[in-house]
């Protein structure tokens, strides 16, 4: 085959034509200093899309090992259900975790049975949050700032008979919500009407380097006024605002 030099072609074609035909890369490579041979390099190299590497007998054994395992790990990913129970809607959401000076969104799946809302974390195949429909009392939607400006995003709150707040969200939040209530109502159980959000409360924290108690707010905005100590979060932003004072 002679080759062929097309001066039109982009790298979307050179892509295309990488992944269709596939690309061979024979090389013997020797570095040399002051004429004298010092490493050698034989290179030996094939690159192609998958199914054409495949079509031509290569990666197959890799292939099917690869498949197999996905079978059998999405099989350990689905999530333990209680006798007579079925789940009524499976979603992508997370929910708001915080525990000491540290918070974050908890990613997972939410699966709603007819006994319990359930978050599950799969990749470590783990329930991160379950509460029985009983014990549900009041459902509150809030429009909260999202992390992309000028954005906004659906938040739940649900309030349990304890009255424990748990903030929720989801791909679909509205439909997260109309589902609950709909199973609730199924089992003759009734929300709270006109709930009130309580308010919450600034928790405490002790300081990871003194021990020193104080609000978790203060610990992650301002530092420890004890000894000092400033979180990573607080000391990048801190670098940030020198560089441009500079």
């Amino acid at each position: 085959m002679e080759p062929i030099r097309d001066t039109q072609a982009t790298l979307v074609d050179l892509l295309d034509r990488i992944l269709d035909k596939g690309l061979v890369i024979n090389a013997d490579i020797i570095i040399s200093v002051a004429g004298i041979p010092l490493i050698g390099v034989n290179l030996r190299a094939a690159l192609a899309g998958m199914e054409t590497m495949l079509k031509y007998g290569v990666m197959q054994s890799w292939d099917e090992r690869t498949r197999a395992w996905e079978r059998e790990h999405r099989k350990k990913k689905e999530i333990s259900l209680l006798e007579g129970e079925e789940i009524v809607l499976k979603m992508y959401g997370s929910h708001y975790y915080s525990k000491g000076i540290y918070t974050a969104w908890r990613p997972g799946y939410f699966y709603l049975t007819n006994k319990r809302l359930i978050l599950h974390h799969q990749d470590f195949n783990e329930i991160t949050l379950q509460i029985p429909l009983e014990e549900i009392g009041a459902l509150i939607m809030k429009e909260e700032e999202h992390f992309v400006k000028e954005k906004k995003k659906q938040v739940l709150y649900l309030i349990d008979k304890q009255d424990e707040v748990y903030r929720l969200s989801a791909v679909e939040t509205n439909q997260l919500k109309d589902a609950i209530e709909q199973n609730l109502n199924a089992m003759g159980l009734y929300l709270e009407e006109n709930p009130i959000l309580p308010e919450l409360e600034d928790e405490m924290e002790t300081c990871p380097q003194c021990g020193s108690r104080a609000s978790v707010k203060e610990l992650l905005e301002k530092g420890c006024s004890e000894c000092g100590w400033v979180s990573p979060k607080l000391k990048k932003r801190l670098a940030e605002v020198a560089v441009t004072t500079e």
